[in-house]
């Protein structure tokens, strides 16, 4: 068996290099780790590693398709915050920089956005509860839920202004656990 230790960096053929470079580096804050303008691409990191995404120019962009939902390959790729305030920042961020939030879920042991960077790529952004894998040890079920979106200029969604995981969630969870309890138990 192959041992991976973790995803290395993602690389994505681009329309536009210089409009996605400052998508990824001023909205969603990575770095521009190095920039190869005789060989293309822009390597770009999120902290410590040397890159964790690959940016690279399309050769011809006027004819190449945007992706689109419902097609086989890459359906998002998904960036983990650190805490409930920072997802709750991320939205916010995200409305002020112009770009539009498509859906937000509540997956029972994570919250989610997801948007598109300018190529029509899937994001999404989440906060996962602590110690998920132990409290669904045998899964968390089908139970997602669809939150409520706010406008632009309207207040945030209130899913979004309380405090997460709460005793509503944390009730939730312990139902999921005592429905898998008793099959774990025979």
């Amino acid at each position: 068996m192959i041992e991976l230790a973790g995803i290395g960096h993602v690389l994505l053929r681009v329309a536009d290099e210089g409009a996605s470079k400052r998508f990824y580096r001023d909205v969603l804050g990575f770095r521009v780790a190095e920039q190869d303008p005789e060989h293309g691409g822009v390597f770009m990191t999120l902290g410590d590693g040397f890159h964790v995404l690959d940016i690279t120019q399309h050769p011809s962009p006027g004819t190449a398709r945007r992706p689109e939902r419902g097609e086989l390959g890459l359906v998002h790729i998904a960036f983990k915050v650190g805490s409930y305030a920072a997802l709750r920042e991320a939205y916010t961020h995200l409305r002020e920089n112009g770009v539009e939030v498509q859906r937000a879920i509540d997956h029972v042991c994570q919250r989610s956005i997801y948007f598109t960077d300018p190529d029509g790529n899937g994001l999404e952004i989440y906060y996962e509860m602590p110690n998920a894998l132990a409290l669904f040890p045998n899964g968390r079920g089908d139970e997602d839920e669809r939150l409520p979106l706010s406008g632009p200029g309207d207040p945030l969604p209130a899913w979004l202004t309380e405090e997460w995981p709460g005793p509503a969630a944390m009730a939730k969870v312990e139902r999921l656990r005592q429905q898998t309890a008793p099959a774990a138990a025979e």
